[in-house]
């Protein structure tokens, strides 16, 4: 998910500022993809916000926002459009798309857990849009230096589709202006990733380290990590496809509005 500074956006500019303005006052905190509304919250707010707007409930257009440390708001606009700042993929995460990230960018979504304690049950990661194509490009250069009569036979495919899928993401994210945020949320991943070793969850850091053994075509250690690697993804895209919806029906998120 890819949020633009307000200050960069020129069109709807005005609604924009009023619409962060208001769900602000009323909310009290920014409109994240983890907020859930009880029961008729939702109708209400949204007859408030059209009121507020002077337009009809049908014709808000959405935004999934957030608020720099540096003061700046950021947003993603939702709807029709929401596809060009928005990719999604079920029971997985692409491999190419953790190589946008450094470990050290890795954050959690915190719960409680009873007894005054907390404990992590979900997974984002966020860094700037310029650091994101960097990176893209970084590894690209890395895999392409690699020629394909050196590289065994079981890094092949991978070797490819990684390639092919670095350079559909640089192409989507280079239009982008260099101040946007890139966050990479974990969503419903994260339910079917225990909580003990949520934390240790790195697929970011497991990926870099592939990427690197490869450059320096240390193939033995690059085929062991990317094993581990794969093991991990084929269980939890396993466990994500036996899980079936547990929302009750007064519920609803904005991951359900998208």
């Amino acid at each position: 998910m890819v949020y633009q500074n307000l200050a960069n956006i020129k069109e709807d500019k005005e609604y924009w500022d009023k619409y962060i303005k208001f769900h602000e006052l009323y909310w009290d905190g920014p409109n994240a993809s983890q907020n859930v509304f009880y029961g008729n919250e939702y109708e209400e707010y949204r007859n408030s916000l059209s009121k507020y707007l002077e337009i009809e409930p049908d014709q808000i257009k959405d935004c999934l926002f957030t608020k720099h440390e540096n003061g700046d708001y950021y947003l993603t606009p939702l709807g029709v459009d929401s596809d060009k700042y928005i990719m999604e993929s079920e029971n997985s995460i692409p491999a190419q798309w953790f190589l946008m990230f450094e470990s050290k960018e890795k954050k959690f979504f915190y719960s409680h857990a009873g007894d005054g304690a907390i404990q992590p049950d979900g997974i984002y990661y966020n860094t700037d849009c310029a650091l994101s194509k960097k990176r893209l490009k970084s590894a690209k250069d890395i895999l392409e230096s690699i020629s394909n009569e050196s590289i065994p036979k079981e890094f092949d495919i991978f070797h490819k589709e990684l390639l092919f899928g670095i350079s559909e993401m640089y192409y989507w994210i280079e239009k982008f202006p260099d101040d946007s945020m890139v966050v990479l949320n974990y969503a419903e991943i994260s339910s079917v990733i225990h909580e003990f070793t949520l934390k240790n969850e790195n697929s970011v850091s497991d990926l870099w380290m592939i990427v690197q053994n490869l450059s320096k075509k240390d193939f033995e250690s690059a085929n062991s990590s990317l094993k581990i690697y794969k093991q991990k993804w084929d269980e939890i895209t396993k466990n994500c496809s036996n899980v079936k919806p547990t929302a009750a029906p007064e519920e609803l998120s904005n991951d359900t509005m998208q």
